[in-house]
């Protein structure tokens, strides 16, 4: 069974480095990327284990991983670019990145304006609150009211859900997902509206807090990665990117490595 599996990720990966050479006839972004010999890969760096930065201030995670891998593949340069999430679709309609990799949900809002290719993972909306708090919450209307504050990030998924499911409650918006933490942190607001890895990451890293959290997401938010609009032979290229990625497990390896394992925990600022 071992050496089947082996045989079908090879045959996959040696699909993929025979498919990169076709990449020459590629769009204006692909021509771009491979005359300058780099691709410029825009993503937040405040949605870990997803996208964050490091005690050295390098950009990780399975997104920043996920772009790796494919400037691999492409054989040309990597360059990680931070930008806040509110800013993403504006970065890559201005042409600032040629992709952004940064857990972003698919919605057909944003599809108006990019193309999304995936999804490569599915995420969820949680809610994140202190464990006194959260034996109060029955239902859905006990946080859909004007005396409960929540914190989430500008422009984010957590924000749209939040004022779609709970419009009567207080929404506080900050620039980061870090910055809606922090709130809930010092006790400023009652719950934080977060991707579900955001949530049970701060759980972990912040015990003396007590947090909790709803362990089934209320909402079912496919990721993908995001492009310009005006170039089929991109997103035909990525589309076969990550199909093989898939069949050859190492999209698996990827999902595991960051989103199942402890490890990269270390690697974070403490």
């Amino acid at each position: 069974m071992a050496a089947t599996k082996l045989k079908s990720c090879l045959a996959a990966w040696l699909a993929l480095a025979l498919f990169w050479p076709a990449a020459a006839w590629g769009g204006p972004a692909l021509k771009r990327i491979l005359a300058e010999n780099q691709l410029r890969v825009g993503t937040s760096g405040d949605y870990p284990p997803l996208t964050a930065k490091g005690p050295d201030g390098k950009l990780i995670g399975l997104d920043p991983d996920l772009a790796a891998l494919l400037a691999e593949r492409l054989g040309v340069r990597l360059k990680l670019v931070q930008v806040p999430a509110g800013r993403l679709l504006k970065a890559l309609e201005a042409g600032e990145v040629d992709l952004a990799i940064s857990a972003l949900t698919i919605t057909l809002r944003d599809n108006l304006r990019v193309v999304f290719v995936g999804p490569y993972l599915a995420s969820g909306q949680t809610l994140l609150t202190s464990a006194q708090v959260g034996e109060g919450l029955k239902a859905l209307a006990d946080v859909d009211r004007p005396e409960f504050s929540l914190a989430v990030a500008r422009g984010s998924s957590g924000e749209e859900v939040a004022r779609q499911m709970m419009p009567k409650a207080k929404i506080l918006t900050q620039d980061s997902m870090q910055g809606a933490l922090q709130m809930l942190l010092a006790g400023k607001v009652k719950a934080v509206i977060a991707d579900y890895p955001f949530c049970a990451l701060a759980v972990f890293q912040h015990r003396e807090a007590k947090l909790g959290l709803l362990e089934k997401p209320f909402t079912y938010e496919p990721l993908g990665i995001a492009l310009a609009q005006g170039d089929p032979e991109f997103v035909n290229l990525l589309r076969n990117y990550l199909l093989l990625m898939q069949g050859s497990g190492r999209l698996d390896l990827l999902r595991q490595n960051w989103l199942k394992r402890e490890p990269w925990m270390r690697l974070l600022p403490r």
